[in-house]
């Protein structure tokens, strides 16, 4: 299948969830409050939807985009409990979070990348790497932000960047960025103990793992016992945040992004990609 094929489809699937959820709008990259209030004490304001907080002495960098209609505080929470877990002992001292995208195609290009890739200018020069991971449709606001490097001519900074694209699209991405990039992953999940069990993009991730494979490819997080129903696929598109998701018939990002008691924060990616976060 064809990448614009596959690109096609998948926000047919996404934006159908956005119809049944919320309206979609827009705004401008630009203004300097979040969407979702003010951020956590220990974070810092970086620009509209986006926040950076220190952690740790590594530096290391991690970029935690957040899908459609997450709010600021759900994806700091997603990137705090991935540097518990697993990135601080990696290395992994700065981290930003993201807000999702108003609209599932993230129309409005509303986010405040830029000021996040000024913000990562003072950075970047001293991180061993930079990972950005990135779920559902905040995949098409972190392509924003590499496209944004790329335009900068700022290759230093893309060529220490893994990237994963959580049970996403490729919307705006490009195998010339790819090729800049240090690893580009498309990660899909699983729940191996359902007859239906592939997160609601499956089909997609593979896909592009394929049409990406120079560069990378396509990862499998596989558990068993998800809780998710069968079938419910999008309950298992949060596969790709915790082990666990809270509705077992659709995604719950207020839930999965922040309450990791009792369950495991997605990390089978990463470790797929260790050899490259050094």
């Amino acid at each position: 299948m064809g990448t614009h094929i596959v690109r096609l489809a998948w926000l047919a699937g996404i934006v159908s969830a956005c119809a049944l959820t919320a309206g979609c709008g827009g705004a401008t990259d630009g203004a300097d409050t979040t969407a979702s209030g003010d951020t956590a004490a220990a974070w810092q304001n970086v620009g509209y939807g986006v926040a950076y907080e220190k952690e740790g002495d590594g530096d290391a960098v991690l970029i935690a985009y957040g899908g459609y209609s997450a709010q600021l505080p759900w994806s700091e929470a997603w990137g705090r409990e991935l540097v518990r877990a697993k990135l601080g002992a990696m290395g992994v001292g700065h981290v930003y979070g993201v807000q999702g995208p108003r609209d599932a195609g993230y129309n409005g290009d509303e986010i405040g990348n830029s000021k996040l890739r000024a913000h990562l200018k003072g950075i970047a020069p001293s991180a061993p790497f930079i990972l950005v991971v990135a779920h559902s449709s905040g995949a098409f606001v972190a392509h924003e932000l590499l496209r944004q490097l790329d335009t900068a001519g700022d290759t230093e900074t893309l060529g220490k960047i893994v990237y994963a694209n959580l049970d996403a699209g490729d919307s705006g991405f490009s195998h010339a960025i790819a090729a800049k990039l240090r690893r580009v992953i498309f990660v899909s999940g699983r729940d191996a103990s359902l007859s239906s069990g592939t997160s609601e993009n499956a089909s997609t991730a593979k896909a592009l793992g394929s049409s990406y494979a120079a560069f990378g490819g396509w990862f499998e997080v596989v558990v068993h016992g998800s809780g998710c129903h069968n079938g419910a696929h999008w309950c298992l598109h949060d596969l790709l945040v915790t082990h666990r998701p809270h509705r077992p018939d659709f995604y719950d990002l207020k839930d999965d992004y922040v309450d990791f008691a009792g369950r495991t924060v997605t990390t089978e990616y990463i470790d797929s990609v260790a050899e490259y976060l050094r």
